[in-house]
């Protein structure tokens, strides 16, 4: 995965929102845009923002069915997200003992 993907998955998940979009089409297969809005308390064009900025990013697929759309997440991606922040971990020194993350400072 090229680090700009990696970076735009990761910026996409940044937001609890988008995360809880995600968990909510983790649970089906496909879910209309109708269910997506009425199981978030915001507004319509805020929902669909979230959701295009995920499609954007390659979690989320979409298609028109009607007058709406069906929505999806697309598990590979995120698969292949996961196992890049992890290879990522494994492969990072540990930090000095000394500083706990909390307290560490950029040099």
């Amino acid at each position: 995965m090229r680090d700009q993907s990696l970076s735009d998955i990761a910026r996409a998940l940044g937001h609890p929102v988008r995360v809880r979009i995600i968990r909510l089409l983790a649970e089906e297969s496909e879910c209309r845009g109708a269910d997506v809005f009425s199981s978030l308390p915001l507004a319509q064009s805020t929902i669909s923002q979230h959701l295009r900025v995920l499609r954007d990013a390659g979690l989320v697929a979409s298609r028109p069915v009607g007058t709406g759309s069906v929505y999806c997440l697309v598990p590979s991606i995120l698969e292949e997200f996961a196992r890049e922040a992890l290879s990522l971990a494994k492969s990072a020194p540990a930090c000095s003992s000394v500083l706990s993350p909390a307290t560490a400072t950029k040099e």
